[in-house]
């Protein structure tokens, strides 16, 4: 589901799931709340789709 969002996020189409490989899928290993790490990665989206970063 998440990645069903992230589809027109990012310009290239397999960008999202490798930061949510690298973001959320490792920081939930690592000990970290599913949920936070999940918002965390929505907002790195966000800011990667407005040309922030």
């Amino acid at each position: 589901m998440c990645l069903a969002w992230a589809a027109d996020k990012c310009e290239y189409p397999n960008h999202a799931e490798s930061l949510y490989q690298k973001q959320v899928v490792d920081a939930v290993v690592s000990g970290t709340d599913k949920l936070t790490a999940i918002s965390a990665w929505m907002q790195q989206l966000q800011t990667v789709k407005t040309g922030a970063v």
